[in-house]
């Protein structure tokens, strides 16, 4: 019987937030469209409630604008990708010395040069220096990348750098376009304050001679 008893009241208590927040949503609209019919509801106050809606809009939109950014970055980085693998070629390079052991970090490896040679295009012998592991022996085959002349070059970008650097993008758009429509509306918001500021003093100059009694009524001040 208890546990009947406090099913609905866990429910109810579940549903509050989503009512309240649904009823104040409504009072906003209501008061914005000025359908809410009250007296005392200044212009200042409806100017706010639709400065509020508009945030809210606005801050649903920021999702979007960082999809669309993120879409254009990874559509240009993976058409700037397909591109360089057009233009650069993977071929086999084999050492000719052993590599040293001491250590250069390349990226998230430690690799070192070593003196190696690789044909590209066909025929066409090359020399250079490669980065292998510290240590490689002599006549080990390792990939090299190199561009149309037969130069080593950097090999074209990954389809994870592509996403990393999407996700970077519509990261920074959600973050740079929500800090630029909070701080617009701060702006907005302080500026009707002091416009109500004003205005309240101006009403304020008027009626405090008479709540003072500094203001003589009648002809003879009394």
């Amino acid at each position: 019987m208890a546990a009947e008893t406090a099913q609905p009241h866990g429910g109810g208590s579940g549903r509050g937030p989503v009512r309240t927040l649904a009823r104040r949503t409504t009072l906003c609209l209501r008061q914005a469209c000025a359908a809410d019919r009250n007296p005392l509801c200044r212009s200042s106050d409806r100017r706010r409630a639709r400065l509020l809606l508009a945030l809210v809009a606005m801050l649903l939109l920021a999702p979007l604008l960082a999809a669309l950014a993120s879409g254009m970055v990874y559509r240009h980085g993976r058409d700037a990708a397909a591109a360089q693998a057009a233009r650069r070629h993977q071929v086999t390079a084999v050492t000719q010395v052993r590599a040293p052991d001491n250590r250069v970090r390349v990226g998230q490896q430690f690799e070192v040069p070593t003196a190696a040679r690789w044909s590209y295009p066909a025929g066409h012998a090359r020399s250079g220096p490669v980065m292998v592991a510290p240590g490689t022996a002599a006549g080990t085959k390792v990939p090299l990348w190199v561009d149309g002349a037969g130069q080593p070059t950097q090999p074209p970008r990954s389809r994870a750098d592509i996403a990393a650097d999407a996700w970077f993008a519509a990261a920074g758009t959600l973050a740079a376009f929500a800090a630029l429509t909070v701080t617009g509306a701060g702006i907005a918001r302080r500026s009707l304050e002091r416009r109500d500021d004003e205005a309240w003093a101006r009403q304020w100059a008027e009626v405090e001679p008479d709540w003072s009694g500094r203001r003589p009524h009648g002809i003879d001040g009394r």
